[in-house]
């Protein structure tokens, strides 16, 4: 199981997700956010396969709900929720990841 809270930025929306995995890859998503867009994203959301989404370009359910519900490109979340895949199956280790402006 991995648990990530996401920080969007300026939007000031917060997001958890809580990724718990289901069998070797196939994992379940629960996604609480405040924002209206990313919350109907987690509606699309409830069972992936972390190996199709990983590594298997262009066929990512988080990346094709978030094009269709979420209007700002670089909204961090939909990574954020990839990342918790990572972790939650072992193909990862949890670490901290950020952008930080430099003046």
């Amino acid at each position: 199981m991995a648990e990530v809270e996401i920080n969007s930025g300026i939007c000031g929306f917060k997001t958890k997700v809580k990724t718990t995995s289901l069998s070797k890859y196939q994992c379940s998503l629960q996604i609480e956010s405040e924002c209206k867009h990313v919350r109907k994203l987690a509606e699309q959301l409830n069972e992936v396969d972390a190996m199709a989404e990983l590594f298997k370009k262009g066929q990512s359910q988080v990346k094709s709900a978030a094009d269709n519900t979420i209007p700002h490109i670089t909204c961090p979340v939909p990574t954020g929720i990839l990342k918790s895949l990572e972790v939650a199956t072992g193909l990862a280790l949890p670490k901290d990841a950020s952008i930080k402006f430099l003046e």
